[in-house]
């Protein structure tokens, strides 16, 4: 460990600027969302509040920076009022931090209803509406992914599917949505033939590290099937596994478990670094 923050609130979004090196944290994914801005070198807090109650009546979760925004995940759309998915419920904000006031400012980049071409299975092609319940983890998608190279990605974990976005915050934005085979939580892709993917491993309360050759643009899935809208109550459960490491086909969108060695992992968090 070389240093540790605290901050008040339950974590989960967790992410750091490239440009300037602050960390994000955001807190309380369901609600009563706030989040905070450490700046690493000097050790220093600082908390924000939303400008306005969240129009989604839930919390904030994953954070990505994409060509200069800071883009939030809306999670947990209609805790608090009318279920989603619902036309008024932004999916994801674009957050801009007010440092004189430590307020954060919010407005949605699109909405759980809004627009988009499937991109897979039987409307492939065709525009379709729409239906998040569960914004939840997103990333910039790397220039040397097969395919949405460019594009900012948010997954809708229990919906099974990912919606990606090109040319996003500008008039030309466009939605694609990708119907996934399996839940998923984070998705990371091999930017390089050397590095390491690395897991979080929730309930081992471990981190875990993934090693290999891999090609680059290999898009690999924290697998969640317990995260499903249609998993049971109880879960584990026949046909509903614990969590596992997959690989995902982004023409088809199915994905398959990746053969590990070592280490049992059940993965959640996931990201790439080159070496």
């Amino acid at each position: 460990m070389i240093r540790q923050w605290d901050i008040r609130g339950k974590c989960d979004g967790l992410t750091a600027d490239p440009y300037t090196g602050q960390v994000i944290a955001t807190v309380n994914e369901d609600l009563h969302s706030s989040l905070y801005r450490i700046d690493p070198r000097s050790g220093h807090v600082t908390h924000y509040l939303y400008s306005r109650p969240l129009p989604h009546h839930g919390g904030t979760d994953a954070i990505t920076f994409y060509h200069g925004m800071m883009l939030i995940s809306a999670s947990a759309p209609g805790t608090t009022g009318a279920a989603a998915p619902n036309k008024a419920y932004p999916a994801v904000y674009a957050v801009t931090l007010k440092q004189r006031t430590h307020v954060a400012l919010v407005r949605p980049l699109f909405y759980d209803e809004s627009k988009a071409t499937a991109a897979n299975g039987p409307h492939s092609g065709h525009t379709v509406t729409l239906g998040l319940t569960d914004p939840d983890s997103s990333e910039a998608v790397p220039p040397v992914a097969p395919r949405f190279a460019g594009d900012f990605m948010l997954t809708s974990q229990g919906d099974l599917e990912q919606i990606y976005v090109h040319r996003a915050g500008t008039k030309a934005q466009h939605l694609s949505v990708l119907t996934l085979s399996r839940s998923v939580d984070d998705t990371a892709w091999a930017t390089a033939w050397h590095g390491a993917f690395y897991a979080t491993d929730h309930d081992a309360d471990r981190v875990d590290v993934i090693s290999g050759v891999f090609r680059p643009g290999l898009a690999l899935v924290a697998v969640t099937p317990c995260n499903a809208n249609s998993a049971p109550a109880t879960c584990p459960a026949p046909g509903f596994p614990a969590n596992y490491l997959g690989q995902l086909n982004m023409s088809t969108g199915q994905i398959t478990r990746v053969k590990l060695h070592g280490a049992s992992l059940e993965p959640q968090g996931l990201l790439f670094a080159a070496r």
